[in-house]
């Protein structure tokens, strides 16, 4: 494997694994902030695709327009998904009544971009298009051609890290969400609005998956399967370490570049080594690289 290949291998990688990360990302807030496992994430993945599909082919909006409501378009998605699916379900008595609601989400997205869109896959143009070729424009550094897509896409997924990162590390907002996750009962009776908190972890949360899916439909043709890249997500949760935000991306990353890499190893078969790394993880580290080893009680 020469240089060239080797460097394109590792932006391809690394900018899937940003997506992934993106996603992993808003997986664990919601399991810290509220014990929910979204088995939807990747559907919102598939559905912020095809809402900038349908903004920027369908409407035919200038990206600097496009954008904006697009972010607004996936906040609002977030809020509807929390109102419907986990507000009237909070107090159920069967404790795994909203992971199941998540499920029949993920169904319902599907049919209702199915009923929108159509059932057949729809390309979208890249962010930076070649005039002359009408491909996605390449940066060309020494001989080694990269996409632009793929550079913008890490670039976006290191803001977004950054950006979550700030918030719960340096913003008093992002304490209160803290605090609301770990009792709310305390942090009711200290005056924080909890259900301001859990509508902005559920905000936070879809549109971190939203936007994954807004850089990775140039990549790949816009379509339902889309949602599958969520089981990649799950394995970098897993391998990251569960529950650690910080494991989550380093995991998800490590998930982008093996497939990456396997690619060319064994072709096709990429898939199978990432979930081959999985089980060993689960069989000989199942606490992940960055969780903890939780003893048994006596």
């Amino acid at each position: 494997m020469n240089l060239n290949v080797m460097l394109s291998l590792l932006v391809n990688g690394t900018a899937m694994g940003m997506v992934y990360a993106l996603m992993a990302m808003g997986i664990i807030l919601l399991v810290r902030a509220i014990g929910v496992l979204n088995f939807a994430q990747g559907d919102f993945l598939m559905l912020g695709a095809y809402v900038a599909l349908g903004l920027l082919v369908d409407l035919k909006l200038p990206l600097p327009i496009m954008i904006p409501v697009a972010l607004l378009a996936y906040a609002m998605i977030g809020l509807i998904f929390m109102f419907c699916i986990y507000w009237p379900l909070r107090n159920a008595k069967y404790p795994a009544a909203i992971v199941i609601a998540t499920i029949g989400t993920s169904i319902m997205i599907k049919e209702l971009v199915t009923i929108i869109w159509g059932s057949l896959p729809r390309p979208m143009p890249p962010l930076l298009e070649n005039e002359e070729t009408g491909g996605g424009l390449l940066l060309e550094i020494s001989g080694v051609k990269l996409q632009w897509q793929m550079l913008i896409t890490m670039m976006v997924g290191i803001a977004a890290i950054i950006l979550v990162f700030v918030l719960f590390e340096k913003l008093y907002a992002g304490r209160m969400m803290e605090a609301a996750a770990q009792d709310k009962y305390s942090a009711e009776l200290l005056g924080i609005p909890t259900i301001l908190t859990v509508a902005a972890t559920y905000v936070i949360s879809i549109s971190l998956a939203s936007v994954g899916g807004f850089m990775m439909a140039p990549l790949l043709t816009v379509n339902v399967t889309l949602g599958t890249l969520q089981l990649r997500a799950f394995a970098g949760v897993i391998i990251g370490g569960m529950g650690n935000i910080k494991g989550a991306i380093i995991g998800s990353i490590f998930v982008g570049l093996l497939e990456s890499f396997a690619s060319v190893w064994v072709g096709a078969y990429k898939d199978a080594v990432v979930f081959i790394v999985l089980l060993l993880f689960l069989i000989f580290r199942p606490q992940g690289l960055f969780g903890m080893k939780i003893k048994d009680k006596a």
